[in-house]
Parts: C-alpha cells; sequence; structure tokens
C-alpha cells in the first residue's frame, strides 16, 4: 500500500461519524407511516382471502366430484384460519396518547418486533393454513378432472405450486429480516442518544 493509500485509509478512520437525532416528530412519522402500510397490506390479504373464499366456495358447487368439495371446502377453513390469524398476529396498532405508558420509541420497535415475528412464522399460519386443501384439491383435480379440465395437471403444476408457496415464505423472510435491521438501527440511535 502506497502513502496515498494509506493516507487516505487514515483520513477515513479518522472522520468523524454523524449522529442521527431521533427527535419524537421522526419517530412519530416512521411509527404512523409504517402503521399505515401494514394496514394497506393487511387490507389487501383480507380481500385476496375474500376473493379465494368465493371462488372456491364456486368450486363446491360447480364440481361434482367429491375430492374437489372436499379440497374446496378446506381451502375456505384455511382462508378462514389464515385471515384470523393475520388479525391477531399482524395487525395494525393504535398509537399511543400523548398520556400513555408507552413511548413512542417503545410503540414503534414492539410494532417491527411483532410484525417481523408474524413474517418469520408465516410458513405456520399464513401458508399452513392453506396445506390440506390444497393437496385434496389438486389429487381431486389428478385423480377425477379428464385431462382436456381446464385445470392443469401434472407433476409441473404441483411444483409449481409448491414453489410459489416456497417463494411466499421466502419474501416473508426477507422482508423479516429488513425489519430485523430496523429494529436493529432503531436500538443503535436510540442507545446513541440516551
Amino acid at each position: 500500500m502506497n502513502n496515498d493509500d494509506q493516507d487516505l485509509k487514515q483520513l477515513w478512520q479518522q472522520q468523524a461519524t454523524p449522529t442521527v437525532v431521533l427527535t419524537q416528530e421522526a419517530l412519530q412519522k416512521q411509527a404512523r407511516t409504517f402503521q399505515r402500510r401494514t394496514a394497506w397490506r393487511n387490507g389487501m390479504e383480507y380481500v385476496t382471502g375474500v376473493l379465494v373464499i368465493v371462488v372456491f366456495a364456486f368450486y363446491i358447487k360447480a364440481f361434482p366430484f367429491w375430492l374437489m368439495r372436499l379440497g374446496s371446502a378446506l381451502i375456505i377453513v384455511g382462508s378462514l384460519v389464515l385471515m384470523w390469524q393475520m388479525h391477531r398476529r399482524a395487525s395494525s396498532q393504535r398509537m399511543p396518547g400523548s398520556g400513555a405508558d408507552m413511548s413512542c420509541l417503545e410503540f414503534h420497535r414492539a410494532a417491527l418486533v411483532r410484525q417481523r415475528d408474524a413474517l418469520r412464522s408465516v410458513w405456520l399460519w399464513y401458508v399452513g393454513p392453506l396445506v390440506p386443501g390444497m393437496v385434496v384439491f389438486r389429487y381431486g383435480v389428478e385423480s377425477a378432472l379428464d385431462p382436456s379440465a381446464p385445470f392443469a395437471r401434472g407433476w409441473i403444476a404441483n411444483v409449481a405450486i409448491a414453489l410459489v408457496l416456497l417463494i411466499v415464505i421466502g419474501i416473508n423472510l426477507l422482508a423479516a429480516r429488513k425489519l430485523q435491521r430496523k429494529i436493529d438501527q432503531l436500538d443503535r440511535d436510540a442507545a446513541e442518544q440516551a
């Protein structure tokens, strides 16, 4: 390493790190934005869940095959469980008022942790309730429908469905990691100001 490189490295190491000022207003804005995004995401999930229920209720009436009807009923039940779990685990929370026991920092951190934990366990409460119905429904498609039916048949269709579920799990795990980084940054910023 030549002298110029060494000088640059020393200069870089000696420079002052800017301190982030974590104001109450900035925290409130972050918390409100996060809660709005959470509510929007959940609203879209609820709409999707209702659409799934409507479609599979139609399938119960439309298909004469008992396996497809049973699979459709299980998917409806799974969707209801999923929506209930989403409300229980991942619904947005109300910001504390000015006289609350919890500070905005504590509230925002707790909301981030809650969403992170929900995203980490999405395989259990989001994907899990749908799997039994999907398996039964797909078995009904494979065994009862004529090969010319509109549903895709064969292992390629089943692998594609499994891949979609794995991608959903993966996307949620990545989102959980991103939230963990926000939690870590919030902790660092709070520690610097303490």
